[in-house]
């Protein structure tokens, strides 16, 4: 691969810059190449490029600052990719000053040598920062001109129209402005249904959330549905919409009395828990929680939601220190990023409470460290419980429809007509085959009148032909039935225990937990870990 071009090895970089493995090995191919050749601008360009594809961010950063070093030593306008890609190193830290310095390098640098492609990424880059701190009217100054910009070229990329005008849509509504959010959305929805459709989900999402505000629910309840189901849960940014989707759909069901907001909620707080965001669109969701937790009585989930809420707000707070009035002046001037110091200073104080926790870390340090052990112990066994779960899966056995005829002997003893009996258990059948366990209200009464039968016959009949009390009964095909649902569906596996529980119908992750480990002998969590490395 080394007696290949630049041109080559760039191509083939850029035909499989979504499979990691050959990627890096054309970039290496590349870099080698240019050290070989003491190319220090092709260097650059490989290690910027590289540099996106590690997650170790101190990695990163060394990267970058390697692609800067060799592309400085020869000409700054050759660094603009670098600055950027430093920029978006910052921004992702939420470290808003230091990627602001950096995006001002690439404005002056791009207008410097009349690159407009990279004039608008760090126009769009601080609007994107404007936007993320709350500042939608600045935001929409800077979108506006990136889209004016972009249009004026001889050749308009119809990917950059298309973003900039979901920003647009987007800002305007969190300006209230809906009209004007539906304008941007009405101006690029017909590219995306025909050449842009991974922007679908957003775009939907986007617009469900505005018509919601518009006041046109019904519109707004199917355009969240159907953005939330197209959503790519694997990508952080989709990931994103994908709560606020969840959020908003809650929201929708507790002003329609529908009663299932709190399973929106519940998803919203599962998957904030599961990753870094914060999204203080949000924030209601813990609010909602807490009314019904302390109306129900729910004192552990009550107190557990305030703290949630506590951390949700201090972690809030703590990102938007991480800017500074100079994001309220003209985006272009030097001047804008004079208070870096201060900031840095407030960063660091951050970790001032360590000394105070020392304590509490090592008691947990050792508590974790005997949990380990405890589960290398116990992990041979735990494998051979999983294995035979899913190959029982697998298997998908039937039921018989015919179970009841061939247990006429033992219903003989029950004193109950064997007739009655049989068509019990094929009542059963059906109970089961509808998933009517799921049903958080069910109890031996209500499925005994659903059945046309009385509690002392259903009570005899389960207990006979289940093997089982109806409560136990009635635990285990919730469990099969959740077994099966965390196999086929890995959305699952993003949820607390708490989540999974809810959609197994079970009020609490402590009961959820005893019933799945009496049934299985594996706990929830196992079982969950080992389906994600099976996938």
């Amino acid at each position: 691969m080394a007696n290949e071009s630049y041109e080559y090895l760039y191509k083939k970089y850029a035909q499989h810059a979504e499979d990691t493995t050959s990627s890096i090995q054309y970039l290496n191919a590349y870099l080698h190449k240019a050290t070989a050749a003491n190319d220090r601008i092709k260097r650059s360009i490989a290690l910027n490029y590289l540099s996106y594809y590690t997650d170790d961010r101190e990695r990163q950063f060394d990267l970058v600052n390697q692609s800067l070093t060799e592309s400085n030593s020869v000409d700054s306008l050759y660094s603009i990719a670098a600055y950027n890609r430093l920029g978006l190193y910052y921004q992702n830290a939420y470290d808003y000053e230091n990627a602001l310095q950096q995006y001002l390098k690439v404005l002056r640098l791009s207008k410097k040598k009349n690159d407009k492609d990279y004039e608008i990424i760090g126009l769009n880059n601080i609007a994107d920062i404007k936007k993320d701190i709350g500042n939608y009217k600045e935001a929409l100054i800077l979108y506006k001109t990136c889209l004016d910009l972009e249009q004026k070229r001889k050749f308009p990329n119809s990917s950059v129209i298309v973003q900039i005008s979901l920003n647009l849509s987007e800002s305007y509504r969190n300006e209230k402005k809906y009209d004007s959010a539906s304008y941007y959305y009405d101006l690029v929805i017909d590219k995306i249904y025909k050449d842009h459709t991974y922007a679908l989900s957003v775009a939907m999402i986007n617009e469900g959330v505005n018509l919601f505000y518009k006041k046109n629910i019904d519109k707004a309840y199917s355009f969240l549905q159907k953005g939330a189901s197209l959503a790519n849960l694997t990508s952080q940014y989709d990931l994103k919409y994908y709560i606020i989707a969840q959020f908003y759909l809650g929201k929708i069901s507790l002003i329609s009395n529908e009663k299932d907001d709190t399973g929106y909620f519940l998803k919203v707080d599962s998957l904030l828990t599961k990753t870094d965001l914060i999204l203080p669109e949000v924030r209601d969701a813990y609010v909602s929680l807490i009314k019904d937790y302390k109306a129900s009585n729910n004192y552990k989930e009550h107190l557990s939601t305030i703290n949630k809420l506590i951390r949700f707000d201090s972690i809030t707070n703590a990102r938007k220190i991480h800017t500074t009035n100079t994001l309220n002046s003209e985006f272009d001037t030097p001047e804008l990023v004079k208070s870096k110091e201060l900031l840095i200073q407030k960063l660091k104080n951050k970790n001032q409470s360590l000394s105070t926790k020392v304590l509490s870390l090592l008691i947990l340090f050792v508590i974790i460290t005997f949990l380990f052990f405890l589960q290398i112990r116990k992990h041979k066994i735990y494998r051979e419980r999983f294995d035979t779960i899913i190959a029982a899966l697998n298997e998908k056995p039937t039921k018989s429809s015919k179970e009841s005829a061939s247990l006429k002997t033992s219903s003989q003893s029950l004193n109950i007509d064997p007739d009655v009996v049989a068509v019990i258990l094929d009542k059963l059948l059906v109970f089961e085959s509808k998933n009517g366990f799921l049903k958080s209200t069910i109890t031996i009464s209500s499925l005994a009148r659903k059945l046309s039968t009385n509690t002392k016959y259903l009570s005899k009949i389960i207990n006979t032909y289940k093997g089982k009390t109806f409560i136990h009964y009635i635990n285990d095909l919730r469990i099969e039935y959740i077994l099966n649902e965390l196999k086929v569906n890995p959305t699952l596996h993003r949820y607390t225990i708490l989540g999974v529980a809810k959609e197994a119908s079970f009020n609490s992750a402590e009961s959820f937990t005893a019933a799945f480990k009496k049934k299985t002998g594996i706990t929830p969590s196992y079982y969950i870990k080992n389906l994600k490395k099976s996938a």
